[in-house]
Formats: structure tokens, sequence, C-alpha cells
């Protein structure tokens, strides 16, 4: 009996433990669910989340997209509020994948942010009874540049000889060197310009013949003639694109490029608009937006020369310049470390081939108005009034000159009218020396040869607003090269398809384009920047060629 009582006694025990282990199962069972489920809940809720993410990021893109194809100037918050969006129009509301949308608004920035741009995008995701929305606000600055020759202090072609510029300059403004080379045909298809090798003509008749001696230059195992190039700067003989072992630019000594109208003579920047102003650093700051592009070439800057300026707080000037795109580098004593730029001094040439080139007159068709002309010269000349031989103006020399496409007048004090077009078949002389031409009006000269200027050229009022004067010569433009010249004072627009030399401490607003330049003395060479809006009349490449770009500042989520 007793055994049997005990049996009893243990079954009842197992049953109970049995129950408790179900009961434990059972409870871990439901715990599991319930966080397997609240796990997948997570799981869904952050897939939700990463998506409205991503396709606020969509909507920031596509805010961007917006502003780089109106030029900037797409808005759509009209509320001073910038939480209140219900009076966007249009609200920018796009379809992704399903459930998936995206609402943006651009606005114009105030205080700190005061000409920048305000993009705001909410992404939001749908899916069942679930939606997740993530806001983030980006503040990007929009910037559109025209980057032809003429928006520079100067524009330097293809270069010459390993350097485009050659002596020590003051430049305050751009400079947009190429140093691209000249084009040629490559006639025995070596991929190299070949000259005349020299060759022994044995029979006299002044052309080379199979079987005269010659000397094989470039190793080809034949005799090479000069090749068809195109001699852009007029030096007679082919020039390539510089190296990273050719100088673009050297500035040594009291040399500088700068970023305003610093230590400017008063007499010529009473001549002159007042300079744009940026925001920089919080401040509101004279800026002539200045940058240092070159394509081809090394800038070596030694002594005590600087390619911009440190940064000086609490005065109206901006003394690091906007940027630096030079590809070959900095070298010189001094290199990189007087370089002082937004962007530092380690970036490349930021406009790729063919966007902006050396504008050549003397070469190349030219059509306008469904007129074929055998090149930009030949344009030029047509369409002005044309004078033959040489032009020399002379203050205290009365002239005039009229015709159906340009006129000229200058009185006996210095006092020269302006307007269209004149060509000259000869030369162009300013002078005496030591004098002034002041001139008005709206008008270019332009010669087949060469101009030199030996006096002052002022305008009458503002420049180049109201009075502006564009010189062109397809050889070169020389500035107080003459015995007994003095330093100039001058706003001008000036080309010369070869070169531009200037001996004296000359003074001039304005800008120059040329192939390559030779200067000495230390000249101060101003860019205006109105001037490319206000050009004379027929000046090479005064189409605008604009180039847009956005920076982005700022990135935040918003909660």
């Amino acid at each position: 009996m007793s055994n049997m009582h005990i049996t009893k006694s243990n079954r009842g025990s197992g049953m109970v433990l049995g129950f408790v282990v179900l009961t434990l199962v059972f409870a871990l069972a439901v715990s599991f669910i319930g966080i397997t489920t609240s796990s997948l809940i997570a799981a869904k809720r952050d897939s939700l989340r990463i998506r409205a993410l991503a396709c606020a990021e969509a909507g920031i893109d596509k805010g961007i997209s917006q502003l780089m194809s109106s030029g900037g100037t797409w808005r759509n918050h009209p509320s001073t509020n910038p939480d209140e969006h219900s009076g966007d129009n249009p609200l920018c509301i796009e379809g992704l994948a399903s459930g998936e949308t995206f609402k943006v608004c651009a606005r114009s920035g105030s205080g700190i942010t005061d000409g920048k741009i305000i993009i705001t995008s909410t992404g939001t995701v749908v899916q069942g009874d679930a939606r997740i929305s993530r806001t983030l606000r980006v503040v990007v600055s929009f910037r559109k540049e025209n980057v032809n020759v003429w928006n520079n202090a100067i524009f330097g072609g293809v270069g010459q000889t390993g350097r485009s510029i050659n002596g020590n300059v003051q430049i305050r403004g751009s400079i947009h060197l190429l140093g691209d080379g000249e084009n040629y045909t490559d006639l025995d298809g070596d991929g190299n310009w070949d000259d005349n090798e020299s060759y022994t003509d044995s029979n006299h008749n002044s052309s080379y013949d199979l079987g005269e001696t010659y000397t094989d230059t470039d190793h080809d195992g034949h005799r090479d003639s000069r090749e068809p190039f195109q001699d852009v700067n007029g030096n007679g003989t082919r020039d390539p694109a510089l190296t990273v072992t050719d100088l673009a630019e050297e500035i040594s000594g009291s040399a500088n490029i700068g970023n305003n109208y610093n230590n400017m003579l008063s007499e010529l920047r009473s001549k002159l608009p007042t300079p744009p102003h940026e925001t920089f650093g919080g401040e509101d700051v004279e800026s002539l937006s200045a940058k240092l592009r070159v394509k081809h070439g090394r800038v070596n800057v030694s002594g005590s020369a600087t390619v911009g300026d440190i940064n000086v707080t609490s005065n109206t000037l901006k003394e690091t310049l906007n940027g630096t795109y030079v590809s070959d580098g900095f070298g010189g004593n001094a290199g990189t470390n007087s370089v002082h730029a937004d962007n530092g001094y380690a970036n490349g040439y930021d406009l790729g081939d063919g966007v902006v080139t050396f504008p050549v007159i003397d070469s190349g068709t030219y059509t306008t108005g469904g007129t074929d002309y055998p090149n930009y010269l030949q344009y030029l000349r047509q369409s002005a009034t044309v004078i033959s031989g040489n032009l020399d103006i002379v203050n205290g020399v009365a002239q005039t000159i009229t015709g159906p496409n340009g006129s000229l007048t200058v009185d006996t004090n210095g006092n020269m009218t302006i307007s269209g077009k004149v060509f000259v078949d000869g030369n162009i002389t300013f002078g005496p020396s030591k004098s002034r031409i002041t001139y008005n009006g709206n008008g270019t000269l332009v010669t087949a040869g060469s101009a030199y200027v030996h006096c002052d050229l002022l305008p009458k009022t503002n420049f180049p607003e109201n009075d502006v004067l564009g010189l062109i010569a397809r050889d070169r433009v020389e500035l107080a090269t003459g015995s007994g010249d003095a330093q100039l004072t001058m706003a001008i627009a000036m080309y010369a398809q070869h070169q531009i030399v200037s001996v004296k401490q000359n003074e001039v607003a304005g800008t120059m384009v040329a192939s390559y330049y030779q200067m000495s003395n230390v000249p101060r060479l101003y860019q205006v920047p109105e001037l490319a809006n206000h050009l004379p009349p027929g000046m090479p490449g005064s189409d605008p060629i604009w180039i847009a770009s956005i920076s982005i500042e700022s990135w935040q989520e918003l909660p």
C-alpha cells in the first residue's frame, strides 16, 4: 500500500512539473512572438525612415536641378516664415516608387544666409497604415559667371617660348591664361609638328631631292619639310602647348594678384563704377571676384610676391582671391605659401577644353548675318570706316574722320569723340609723350598692323558705362615704349593678336587680351567688371560664355 501511495504522489508531482514547464514554454513563446513582432515593426519603421530620407535627398537634387535650369532664379516660397509652406506655389511634388513622394521649396536666405538659397525637402513614404516623413534643409550658394575673355584683367592665349606673361606686374582682378599652343596639319601622321630639316642642295634647285643628304632631327628616317600651322602669335614658328616645366606666369618682387582697388590712383578710380561687393566672413566687402585660371604651365611665386592676400577682418576689402585653378601648380621660392584663395591652391583648371578659346582675327572664316568673311579682321574692315595708311592721333592737332560705319574727331586740346568702328590699314599712334587724350563716346579703333600709345587715354566721364574705347591690333600694342615716354594712365578695352608690351609703371583699367605679354617696371592693371557688359563695338570674343555652379554650404535634418 505504501508503494502505491508513493507512486501516486510522484505522478502528481510530475504532472505539476509538466504543467509549469508548459506554462513557461508558452510564456517564452508569447514573449518571443512579442519580441519578434516588435522587431519586425521596428525593422519596418527603420526601412521606411531610410526610404523617406532617400526621398528627401531626391527632392534636394530636384531643387538643385531646378535652380541650375532657371539660372538661379527659381523660388516657390512666398512666406517670410521659413516653416510656413501652405502658400508654396507650386510646391514641387514628384512621384518616385509606389507610396513615395517628396515636396520641395526654395527661398532666399536672410541674415547670416543672406545671398544664399535655402532648399527644404520633405520625403514621405506610405505603406499600408504606416506613414513616415523626414525633412532636410540645405543652404546652397548659386554662382553664375561669364567666363568670356573680357571678364578678366588679363586674358592670355597660346603663349610663346615657354610662357604667357613675362615680367613683373600687379594685377587686380581675374587672370585667365590658356597656353594652348598653335594648331598644325600633321602631313606625315607622326603626331609631331615637323619643321624644315636642313639638307645639302647638291643640284642648287632650292628644293630637296631624293638622294641629297639631310639632318634627321627627329630620327624618323626621312627628311621632313615644314608642316603648315596657325601662327597665332606671329613669331614665325609653331609654339606647342605649355607644359608643367614651362612658366605660364612668373611674379616676384612687389608683384601681386589682388581682389580689390586698394591703392589705385584717385583720378583713375573717379572714372570707374563703384566696385562690386559681396558678403565674406559675415562682412560686406569690396570684391572683384578675382580668379586665377591657368590651363597649361606653372605659376612661379618668388620673393615677397603674392597671389591674393591674407584675409583681414573688420575692413571693407576682400583680400583673398575667390579661387585658383592652376593645373600644373605653383613653383618659385615662395610657392604655395604665398597663395591666398578661398579654395586653396591645389585645384586644376576648371573649364575643360574648348569652353573658352583665344579669339583669332586673321584666320578662320567668320559668318554673321548670313554673310561669310575670310576672317574676323576682314569683317571688321568691311563693317567700319576705313583709313588708308597710318593714323596719328596727336594732342594739339585737330582732325576729323567721318563715314557711314564710324567717326572720329579730335580737337587741338586733345578731346576725342568716337563712335562705331574705324579701321586703319597702317599703324595707329597716340601722342605725344607726357600728354593726354580725353575721349567720349562708344567706339573702336582697329589696325591691321600695330598700335603705339605714348600718352594717357582717359574717358571724359565714366568708363565703360558712358564712355568706352576699344583698341584692336592684328600685331602688337605697345604702351610707353617710345623715347621720353612716361608712366601712362588709361581706361580701355585692348586686344592684340600677337603681343602686348608695357615698359613703364602704367596704370591701366579695363581688360587686355593677347597671345602673350611682356611687362616691366611693375605696371598696375585693374579689371573693370562692368566692361564685359558694356563692350565697344566689334571686340573679338565678345559673346558671353555663361557657366553656373552650386556649392552646398550646410546640410541639416529637421525634427
